[in-house]
Order: C-alpha cells, then structure tokens, then sequence
C-alpha cells in the first residue's frame, strides 16, 4: 500500500472558464469593469510533470526508509488565490481517477476588477497562513489529536507551494451575470525542503554512539535565515524552528522524524544547528553542514543519526549554602 503527500515541484495548470463567453461588460475589450466584490467562477486543469523525480508520495511502508518521493492530489487538497498579497478565494482538488497526479481544480474567487492582459495571480497550497510554527515531526496525515488540533503533519499543514505571475488572459461574463476567468499555464514550485532526521551523541566526536530520544529539538541556520513565517508581500519573520514530538516511547524518539524547513538562504554551503532535548530533559547540541547543491527548496535531505558532540551536565561540588529562603 502506498501513502502519499502532495509535493509538487513541477506542476503545470491550466485555468479555463467553465461558463460560456458571451459579450464583454465594461467597455474596452482588454478590461473588465464589473461592481466591487463581483464572484468569479474558476475551473482550473492541474497536471503533475516528470512525475518520477522530487515529490513526496513514500514507496512501501516505512517512511524511515523511504527513498522514493512523488507527488500526488489528494481529494479536495485546497488552493488558496491571491491578488497581489489579498487572499480572493480558495479552489479544491478533485483527482484524476487513474492517475493521481491530475486533478481538477475548481471554487470561486472574489475580486473588484480584473483585467485580462494585466492582473496577475498568485495560487498557495496547502493553507493561508504561511507558518512553519506547530510541528510535530509527522510527515503524513494522521488522525491523533494534540491540543485540540488535528493533522498536523507536513502534508496537512507545513508542505507549501505556490504558483506566482498567473496571468489572466480572459475574463467574461455571461447574460445571468456570471463571470468565468481564464488564465495562461501556471508552474507550481515547492517552498521548502523537508528533512528526515534522527540524532545520536558521541561525546567530543570520539567514541560509542548513542541514540538520542530526541522529545524537544530546536533547529537554526549559521546565517540566521530559517524562515518562521512567509508573508505573501514577500517579507519574512525568521529565526529557529521547534519540533516537539508528542510521544512519550523512547524507542520511537529515537526514530527518524520529518520537519519543513524554509531558508532565504538557498545557495550557499551553510551550517544547521541543533539542540535536542531528550525524555530525560538532557540537553545535547551540535551542528551539520548542508552543501549548497542541497538548499534549494523542493529538496529532500535524509539526516539519519547525525552526530550531536556536546552535552549540557550539571557541575557537582561541596559549596556550602549560607541561607535559604
């Protein structure tokens, strides 16, 4: 059985409108002047290209192991579409029966005034906020509940992409006063890497290894660019990235877990750090290099049992304590 994950690296779309063109309203042809807040339909074509290389639908059972990423729709995954940086509207996923890297897009958009030739539009997926914040090491869907919250895995909440410079090429509306949009191909592009990661301790760098249970692990870049929240004018709120792993096995910690990692910094060779908290409240610490021809975003970085070389312990000694209180 397979388990899948929308990633898309290579996504080609073709928006159409799925109303009948009648006479333009508004004057020009060219511009469409229509009342503030006018609804516009939208069916829009989504097919998955070179479909055999980054994506993320596991090959087997064992997302540990797993070397095989591809992409796929899932049934009613949501598009969001932005005019500028205003959210306008959300389209929904309907797969291709046989082959699930296809799939129809289709919902509605609002928008005061569009004009074929000009406006552009940007499409997101999966969600509106743009938040690497929450995660929890999960890389598919699950069902489990954490504070009120569910799926919060990457594929649910933290694997973005986006297809940006949509134009429009034709927007109509017909004698019921329904409007249809029509815009030239869209490529969607992946907005972060995932990483696969699992941690063990080597005390100075010599010596046994010893799997780290890892329960709380706070992640950031050498130049500081892990990206926290992504902002749709194009303005960032970065700093380090926390995965806490509800789970209390400490056979499991010990196992791979997944995290979406977004840097402005795609480039350069660049060094990633890491403190680890473990089920006994141990803290370790150490850092790995990424060469640069990993960074670019849509990449999947498998990190099994780096080495963490430094530990925080506790001093013992005999000092008195002259008073308490």
């Amino acid at each position: 059985m397979k388990k899948s994950i929308l990633l898309l690296t290579a996504l080609v779309v073709v928006l159409s409108g799925c109303l009948k063109e009648e006479e333009m309203v508004g004057g020009q042809p060219g511009t469409l002047g229509v009342p503030a807040d006018s609804v516009w339909t939208v069916t829009l074509q989504a097919v998955k290209e070179d479909v055999a290389t980054k994506g993320l639908e596991i090959g087997g059972e064992d997302e540990a192991a797993t070397t095989l990423l591809r992409s796929v729709w899932k049934d009613r995954d949501p598009v969001q579409v932005y005019l500028g940086k205003y959210y306008i509207g959300t389209l929904y996923a309907s797969p291709d029966e046989t082959d699930p890297h296809k799939a129809t897009l289709t919902g509605t958009v609002t928008a005061s005034v569009i004009e074929p030739g000009t406006t552009e539009l940007t499409l997101l997926t999966p969600r509106k906020e743009w938040d690497y914040s929450g995660q929890v090491g999960s890389l598919l869907k699950t069902d489990y509940y954490i504070s009120g919250q569910s799926n919060l895995s990457i594929e649910y909440r933290y694997h973005f992409t986006m297809a940006d410079n949509v134009l429009v090429t034709d927007a109509t509306v017909n004698s019921s006063g329904k409007a249809t949009l029509t815009t030239e191909k869209a490529t969607f592009s992946n907005q972060q890497s995932i990483y696969r990661l699992s941690f063990c301790y080597q005390k100075d760098g010599s010596g046994d290894k010893t799997p780290i249970p890892a329960k709380r692990i706070l992640i950031d870049a050498e130049n500081g660019g892990l990206v926290q929240i992504q902002r749709m004018d194009g303005t960032a709120t970065t700093g380090s990235i926390e995965v806490v792993q509800y789970v209390n096995d400490a056979d499991l910690l010990a196992k791979p877990f997944f995290v979406a990692l977004r840097n402005e910094n795609t480039t350069e060779e660049e060094a990633l750090r890491f403190k680890v908290v473990d089920t006994e409240g141990v803290t370790f610490y150490g850092s790995k290099t990424i060469p640069a021809e990993y960074k670019a975003n849509g990449t999947f970085v498998s990190l099994k049992n780096a080495t963490l070389t430094g530990r925080l312990e506790l001093q013992q000694g005999d000092t008195a304590v002259d008073s308490a209180l």
